[in-house]
């Protein structure tokens, strides 16, 4: 994409951030860096977090986790527009996501860090190792405030020499949507005051009062150069607004060549070599395949254009796959599963939504945005086009005639779970509230998804009266499932300084994967509760590592799905970095999902949900429907 409007000397071409291979990858990745191409043959740093006093969010309630977004939909629109006069990119890439923000409380926060200690600064004439006068950072789609909700997002940082970064000598360059004469879009123009960036009620160009959310604005950092900056984002509600308010933010890094003479060489930044991978959320069974038609309508109700899409999710409790997507009308042809972006679907009664997001579609727009849950359910970003989508509705999917259906079998599955934790003191306090917490959730999830599931509470040398956990990990293997005690990696309590033997979760869970009496074809699973390294407690050093190896080893032998609990603990700083690593690291290498102190176990009660109702037998019946005649058949007059 280019915009040619500007070929003055302070014309600009800007390289953005390569995020095509960036996914979440589950609660384990809370405060974790991963680090991403920036274009010019270096990387830069991105974790996300919450400020003190706040709780993480669960993804899986009505958002959608962090993602690379290749040719972002409302930066692509909203590029070299407005202030913006005179820049081009190739692509204009973001990291996007959907927080679930439900307000329950006066207000909710998450932060975002960056870390340029990687970043080639040197390729567009600064230095390495931070972010100068030749970065810009950009920020769209954030409540202005106007209405539903507002979006403060402060800004600090550090100097190369560790010193605090002042947002003095920024620049903000705002977007803006393209102008047209007829209708009007949702768009506010971006305000930096004193490190601080919301939405102000100056409306984007071609754009109304009362907008809803900000447009791409990019941030111009100065010459000092930053090596680190924290990025805290804080959403208020508007009034008495107390409803689900999904925060689509995309946040943006680019890098800045000077437009160069005719003919003049510089060098060529890295293009990312294919789209990102859609971020796809359904709320199905396990072991569905499913295809639904939706009509998209005028404000007459008659017919504008017409969609469908075929789903599948995995028996084993998988990510689901989007098998096929196609929307068809007239200002855009038909556009398929190649364009979309971001994919949302629930038929949960009371909690109804339909939503997806689509990225350079055949012709006439820039993207489009579908949402049932929204006043506008339809906006089209940019082009000769964007007014052609107000006032139209979007009828909720329903089963396509003619669709895959799937059964269920009446076959009950066999599901073996064994919840082990530390017996150490420090654990005392916790035992009896995680006792109630892990026993409700296990007891809902059974409750929405039938099955033979046996669960057993086990101690690691000690027990906790008045809890589940009123037997040892060695009493249950050597005295219910006949092990020999000689051949168990546990040690015996007294044996290691302080509490160390009750602390031995490494050995525990080798012992557990291969003493337990597991039902044969049952699917297993452990979830393990601690506070400190896997062998014999305290800090991490080599030979907890080298003890989470051995268990990870055993539970992929034995096919078993190791999920962790970490609790409070002492351990501060790195301390406690590096216990959340392991932790972390013993839950997916084995397939298994990682918790802290600062999630909410309802994500355990979901997860137990895909592991119950993911082992149901399934048969499924194909009578041939075809998404993409569907949406192309009788289209002559374009409806």
């Amino acid at each position: 994409m280019t915009d040619t409007s500007k070929s003055s000397s302070d014309a600009l071409d800007l390289v953005f951030w390569d995020p095509s291979g960036y996914r979440w990858n589950g609660s384990g990745d809370w405060k974790q860096w991963r680090y991403i191409p920036d274009g010019l043959g270096g990387e830069i740093g991105i974790r996300f977090g919450v400020s003190s006093g706040f709780s993480t969010f669960n993804w899986s309630i009505r958002g959608v986790a962090p993602h690379g977004s290749i040719n972002d939909g409302t930066g692509v629109a909203s590029f070299g527009k407005n202030e913006q006069t005179g820049l081009t990119a190739t692509h204009v890439n973001a990291i996007r996501m959907q927080t679930p923000t439900r307000f329950t409380d006066a207000q909710n926060n998450f932060t975002v860090e960056l870390d340029f200690s990687r970043y080639k600064g040197s390729k567009v004439g600064g230095k390495d190792g931070v972010a100068g006068a030749n970065t810009f950072m950009g920020v769209s789609d954030i409540y202005a405030g106007q209405t539903y909700a507002r979006t403060v997002v402060t800004i600090t940082g550090t100097l190369a020499d560790g010193s605090a970064a002042s947002p003095q000598g920024w620049k903000l360059l705002n977007g803006g949507v393209a102008p047209y004469s007829a209708g009007k879009l949702h768009s506010a123009q971006l305000g930096l005051t004193n490190g601080v960036l919301q939405g102000t009620s100056t409306v984007a160009p071609g754009g109304q009062a009362k907008s809803v959310n900000t447009v791409m604005g990019l941030v111009r950092l100065d010459a000092a150069g930053c090596k680190t900056l924290r990025l805290r984002y804080d959403l208020f509600p508007v009034g008495n607004n107390q409803a689900a308010r999904t925060d689509n933010s995309a946040l943006y890094v680019a890098s800045v060549f000077p437009r160069e003479p005719a003919g003049a060489e510089r060098p060529k930044a890295e293009k990312p070599s294919t789209p990102a991978t859609p971020t796809v959320v359904i709320r199905d069974k396990p072991g569905t395949i499913s295809s639904y038609a939706y009509t998209v309508r005028n404000p007459d109700g008659s017919i504008a254009g017409k969609g469908c899409f075929t789903y599948e999710l995995p028996a084993d409790g998988g990510e689901p796959k989007l098998i096929a997507f196609h929307y068809h009308d007239k200002l855009v042809g038909t556009i398929d599963k190649s364009h979309v972006q971001t994919f949302y679907f629930n038929q949960d009664k009371g909690d109804e939504r339909f939503t997806f997001v689509t990225g350079t579609p055949a012709k006439g727009i820039c993207g489009l945005t579908a949402d049932t849950s929204l006043p506008t359910q339809l906006t089209g970003l940019g082009g000769k086009g964007s007014h052609y989508y107000l006032g139209k509705t979007l009828d909720f999917p329903e089963l396509a005639t003619g669709a895959s259906v799937t059964e269920e079998s009446t076959t009950i599955p066999a599901v073996d779970l064994v919840v082990v934790i530390d017996s150490s003191v420090s654990m005392k306090d916790k035992a009896d509230a995680l006792n109630q917490a892990v026993g409700a959730a296990i007891e809902v999830a059974k409750s929405r998804c039938p099955s033979d599931l046996r669960v057993t509470y086990l101690g690691i040398e000690g027990t906790f009266k008045n809890t589940r956990f009123d037997t040892t990990v060695k009493n249950y293997l050597v005295g219910t499932a006949k092990a020999d005690e000689a051949s168990l990696r546990s040690r015996k309590k007294g044996s290691v300084a302080g509490g160390g033997a009750q602390e031995d979760g490494a050995r525990a869970i080798e012992d557990v994967v291969a003493h337990y009496d597991w039902r044969p074809g049952a699917r297993r699973a452990i979830f393990f509760l601690g506070d400190e390294a896997f062998e014999g407690g305290g800090n991490v050093d080599q030979e907890d590592i080298d003890a989470t190896n051995r268990a990870i080893e055993a539970a992929k032998k034995g096919d078993v799905r190791v999920h962790t609990y970490l609790g409070t603990s002492s351990a501060k700083g790195k301390h406690r970095k590096a216990l959340e690593d392991e932790f972390a690291r013993a839950a997916s290498e084995t397939g298994g999902k990682a918790f802290t102190d600062k999630d909410s176990l309802n994500g355990f009660q979901e997860l137990l949900e895909k592991v119950i109702c993911g082992s149901k037998s399934s048969t499924t019946t194909t009578t041939g429907f075809c998404c993409q005649e569907y949406v192309e058949k009788d289209v002559a007059g374009d409806h």
